[in-house]
């Protein structure tokens, strides 16, 4: 990542690279990773009360996912981007190569952190093409992860 992280004590995006096996991925306008998981309730069953929730229970983690945004550059479009080799005829059926991706923060005291999602498939992938505006072509793509953990930099 070029130039210096700003002081401050607000989070902000200058402070973040993607990168995929140590390359920045550029040109991201948006990355949004998620998880979620159910919660169940677990009601009372007294005759003598009114069957009132007593307890939450956490059900397994879903929604693994990244929704990611890339701007198109006439060199590297957005699949080949990500490495491995990927076209815009392969991106989706490629069955053999999941990629790791990493999030790297670059705190202004001068530490870095960071999180890698492995296990990373494309699950969607399409671009918005405009005659308005900036008219720069926006690629939207869904990566689908198996695994989120912090990574020792």
């Amino acid at each position: 990542m070029a130039g210096t992280v700003p002081n401050t004590t607000t989070a902000t995006s200058h402070a973040i690279s993607i990168q995929v096996n140590g390359d920045i991925i550029g040109m991201i306008q948006t990355w949004g990773p998620t998880m979620s998981r159910t919660i169940t309730a677990v009601y009372e069953l007294n005759p003598a009360t009114k069957g009132a929730p007593i307890e939450n229970v956490p059900g397994n983690l879903t929604g693994l996912s990244i929704q990611v945004s890339r701007y198109d550059l006439f060199e590297t479009r957005m699949e080949q981007a990500w490495g491995s080799g990927y076209d815009v005829k392969d991106m989706l059926s490629n069955q053999m190569d999941p990629i790791k991706v990493q999030e790297v923060w670059k705190y202004p005291n001068g530490t870095t952190k960071g999180t890698e999602y492995t296990g990373c498939w494309f699950a969607s992938l399409g671009r918005q093409i405009s005659v308005q505006g900036d008219r720069l072509i926006n690629v939207s793509a869904t990566l689908m992860y198996v695994k989120k953990a912090s990574m020792t930099l």
